[in-house]
Formats: structure tokens, C-alpha cells, sequence
């Protein structure tokens, strides 16, 4: 399986995601403060280390669940993909969840979206960026 993972593509997608990150939590961060019933602060160093960890498991996920047939996946399938992933099992429980423990709507939405559109692009990344061919 590993010769079938193009490995830059997993970690460029995993820093693309961590900097998608950064800016939506830049757009919604007042909002999701907000939510957060305005008691939170930056995070420790360990806090980022571990939330790109976090990212860079996604995007190997997503190469191994995509790897099948890597010669004909395109960046719109792994969109496809990730949405539908991201939606019918990411977005969907976590709203189970939501919705016993009482969580904030705003926050479950700025959190959930997040997540999802992010995926969405880690998708885009693995699926349409084609490993080069071994010499021979």
C-alpha cells in the first residue's frame, strides 16, 4: 500500500490544512470564542504540534482510503470523497453528540465546517496530485 501513497502529496496536505486552519479560525475565531462560552486563550506549543499531527493522520487516511486505484483518481474525486466522508460520517455523529451534550449550534458549525472543508481540500490535494512513475 505504501508504494501507492504519494507521501509529499500527505504532507503538503496536511500543512495546507493547518494553515486552512489558521485562517478559518481567523474569519470565525471571534465567533467560535463566542461559542465557546469566551473562555479561550491561545494554545500551549504542544497544542499545534499535536493539531498538525492531527491533520497529517487525515491526509494519510485519505491517501490510504483513495489509494485503490491511484491511476484514475482525480482532484474531484477525492473532493467527492472527502465531502461525502466528511458529511454522512464526520458531521453527522458529531452532531449526535451535539445535540445529547447540549454543545453550542455555532460552535458544532464553525468546528464541523472546519473540519469538513478542510477535508475537502486535503482530498483535493491527495487525489490530484499523481505520484511520478519509478525509473526503470
Amino acid at each position: 500500500m505504501s508504494e501507492r501513497i504519494n507521501h509529499v502529496a500527505v504532507w503538503v496536505a496536511a500543512i495546507v490544512y493547518y494553515l486552512f486552519g489558521w485562517i478559518w479560525f481567523t474569519v470565525f475565531g471571534a465567533a467560535w470564542v463566542a461559542a465557546m462560552g469566551g473562555n479561550h486563550g491561545m494554545g500551549t506549543p504542544s497544542v499545534y504540534v499535536l493539531s498538525f499531527l492531527t491533520g497529517l493522520i487525515l491526509s494519510y487516511a485519505a491517501a490510504v482510503a483513495l489509494g485503490r486505484h491511484p491511476e484514475d483518481l482525480t482532484a474531484r474525486q477525492g473532493v467527492s470523497f472527502a465531502l461525502f466522508m466528511g458529511i454522512a460520517l464526520f458531521a453527522s455523529q458529531t452532531y449526535n453528540i451535539a445535540l445529547y451534550s447540549g454543545t453550542n449550534s455555532n460552535l458544532w458549525f464553525i468546528d464541523t465546517g472546519y473540519v469538513v472543508v478542510g477535508f475537502a481540500i486535503i482530498g483535493a490535494i491527495v487525489g490530484g496530485w499523481k505520484k511520478k512513475a519509478a525509473a526503470v
